[in-house]
């Protein structure tokens, strides 16, 4: 299946880059001074683990990770709480660098990854997966909310 959207890990990428930028490119709007910018090393390292978890039970499974066919459906641990786990993992780890950096032009791009990704790339995912496995995905995705 050839694919018509951007994939989704250079939302990721360009969204963290672009919050670094902005650190430097805007110092006029830091919101959080030290120590209390700290606290979004929480949610900086809650994100990773998150997204890294979810990574790994897709290499365990041996499925895809593009908007390819997908051959196996994973429904286990994470899977079980969030459709999308990945994704949820990468916000929060963007939300966690933007805190803490401090910067408030930093929180536009959690922002704007959370909008690429829920109206760009989960819906042709979604797509791909009831097209896939058909009602059994339909069910799970009755059960299992989007993002969390």
């Amino acid at each position: 299946m050839k694919r018509s959207i951007t994939y989704p890990p250079f939302y990721f990428f360009c969204c963290m880059v672009l919050t670094i930028i902005s650190y430097f490119l805007f110092p006029i709007s830091i919101i959080l001074e030290f120590p209390v910018n700290l606290a979004g090393t929480i949610p900086l390292i809650t994100g990773y683990i998150i997204l890294r978890k979810a990574s790994d039970l897709f290499h365990s499974n041996n499925t895809t990770f593009n908007l390819e066919v997908p051959s196996v459906f994973v429904i286990k641990e994470l899977f079980r709480y969030s459709r999308n786990p990945m994704y949820l993992g990468a916000l929060i780890f963007l939300t966690g660098l933007s805190l803490l950096l401090g910067n408030l032009t930093g929180l536009l791009f959690p922002f704007l990854f959370f909008l690429a990704i829920n109206f760009l790339c989960i819906p042709a995912e979604e797509k791909l997966m009831k097209q896939t496995f058909g009602k059994r995905y339909l069910i799970y995705k009755k059960k299992v909310r989007r993002w969390i």
